[in-house]
C-alpha cells in the first residue's frame, strides 16, 4: 500500500466542526475524515449528478449544469474554493462538494480533462501540436 500525505486547505468552520465530531467520537479529526470518505456514494447523494443528457453524461453539480472538471480547473489554476465560488454561480459547498468527488475519482476526471486538451484535439485532427 502507497500512503500519501496531503495538506487541506478547510474554511476555519469546517474545520472547527471536524474537531467537534472527532471530539464527540472520542477520536482524531482524521478518522472521521476517513469515514466520511468511505461513505461517499451517500456523502455526495444529491450533490453531484451524472445524467446522460446532459453534458454527455460528465459529472456536475446539482442542480446547475456546471461541470466538477470546471471546478477543478479552477482550483488547478491556483483558484481557492471561495474565489472559485465567487468566480461561478456556486456556493461553498458546491466547491467543496466537486471537488471532493474530483478527489475520490480523480483518474476519470484528469482522463477527461486530457481528451479535451488542445494536444488531443490536435492529434485527433491529425495535426501536431506547435513546438
Amino acid at each position: 500500500m502507497i500512503t500519501t500525505t496531503v495538506t487541506l486547505q478547510l474554511p476555519t468552520t469546517l474545520y472547527t466542526r471536524l474537531q467537534e465530531l472527532a471530539a464527540r467520537e472520542h477520536t482524531e479529526p482524521v478518522a472521521v475524515l476517513d469515514r466520511l470518505v468511505a461513505s461517499e456514494p451517500q456523502a455526495l447523494d444529491g450533490l453531484i449528478d451524472h445524467d446522460p443528457r446532459l453534458r454527455s453524461g460528465r459529472p456536475i453539480i446539482s442542480g446547475t449544469g456546471i461541470m466538477v472538471r470546471t471546478v477543478v480547473g479552477q482550483y488547478k489554476l491556483g483558484l481557492a474554493p471561495e474565489e472559485i465560488s465567487d468566480e461561478l454561480p456556486l456556493t461553498l459547498s458546491q466547491v467543496y462538494a466537486a471537488l471532493t468527488y474530483y478527489h475520490l475519482h480523480t483518474a476519470e476526471i484528469e482522463a477527461d480533462l486530457q481528451a479535451d486538451s488542445e494536444a488531443a484535439i490536435l492529434q485527433a485532427l491529425g495535426l501536431t501540436p506547435e513546438a
